[in-house]
């Protein structure tokens, strides 16, 4: 019993130390640009950090930041596992890999930037470890909080709402590092394929794979495309040369270069979907009711519109009880 409490307090104080660490590292950081920069430079921090749809949504907003602060120094906080999506943006000049909320609530409250962008909801932003939360004024203010957002608009025009700029809708950009168009050119992809994403981060939008199984079945005996499916993890028994298994393979990006590929894309409301909406690929979506949100759209441009994606909902129910007919009778209008 004392080996486990001391084994819980000696992992609880390492990660508070090393978010003091984290959060010096930057905070000297910070002030040794604005040495270097002769001090004239604004310095603007950017806080979006997970969820990565949330984040290839707002890039519009990236460059109206630029727009805003064309000589500042902009910095955005990340999970590191989301950083490839920030790389090559050329309106972010610095990226800062998160520890935890802690390390971002203790640049906030440092005032290491003289102007900071909140866009992370309080429900995301805890450490359960530090046992802290991270408040957002902006959104509180404007009376934007989880349970409302998607009455206030698509992710980026709540984004936009948030950091106090005119909402847009255009559609977001990708910025590729410039090896992922290599990367995939060597897994010798079809000429006429589909790409299929199943699995979100909530299961009341995630078909069982029965269904996903009947449509992926559907799509190899009665049309001539192939399926290649991305994501984490594959639940799939399909044996068919057609039938492409790129889950867990691939990095963010890789995944955007293959679905840019793809003559469509169907999946549910996920990252992915996001990558699609980027890329330009036609979609079909399976959106169903989420909590109070019955006709919610979370994508700008063209997945809003409808020009460049078709929306199967369910406003009763999640849209893992969207039937299969409902998205075969969708996709025959699209590759007839």
């Amino acid at each position: 019993m004392n080996f486990a409490l001391w084994k819980h307090r000696f992992k609880k104080y390492t990660h508070i130390l090393n978010v003091y660490f984290a959060f010096l590292k930057v905070h000297f950081w910070v002030r040794w640009l604005k040495i270097t920069k002769l001090s004239k430079k604004e310095s603007v921090l950017v806080i979006l950090t997970q969820q990565f749809g949330d984040i290839v949504a707002s890039e519009p907003l990236s460059r109206q930041i630029r727009q805003r602060h064309p000589d500042a120094m902009i910095f955005w906080v990340v999970k590191p596992i989301f950083r490839e999506l920030l790389e090559n943006n050329p309106n972010i000049d610095y990226i800062i890999d998160e520890l935890c909320a802690n390390q971002r609530l203790k640049l906030i409250n440092n005032k290491s930037f003289d102007i900071v962008y909140n866009l992370q909801f309080r429900n995301n932003s805890h450490c359960e470890i530090c046992n802290i939360w991270v408040p957002n004024p902006d959104a509180d203010s404007k009376n934007i909080t989880i349970n409302n957002y998607y009455y206030h608009g698509n992710l980026l025009s709540v984004q936009q709402k948030i950091a106090g700029f005119k909402t847009l809708d255009v559609p977001p950009r990708l910025y590729p590092r410039g090896t992922e168009r290599a990367k995939v050119d060597t897994l010798n992809l079809p000429k006429k394929f589909i790409v299929v994403h199943c699995q979100s981060a909530q299961n009341s939008r995630n078909w069982d794979t029965t269904k996903w199984t009947k449509l992926v079945n559907w799509i190899l005996e009665k049309t001539d495309f192939s399926v290649v499916e991305i994501g984490l993890l594959s639940d799939f028994k399909i044996k068919s040369d057609r039938f492409i298994d790129l889950s867990s393979k691939l990095s963010l990006l890789e995944n955007a270069e293959v679905i840019s590929r793809a003559k469509l894309y169907i999946g549910v409301d996920s990252g992915p979907a996001h990558l699609a909406n980027a890329v330009g690929t036609f979609g079909v979506i399976m959106i169903g009711k989420l909590a109070d949100f019955k006709n919610h759209i979370p994508y700008s441009g063209g997945y809003k519109s409808g020009k460049n994606a078709i929306i199967v909902r369910n406003v009763i129910g999640p849209s893992a009880d969207i039937e299969v007919e409902e998205v075969i009778e969708v996709i025959q209008t699209i590759i007839k």
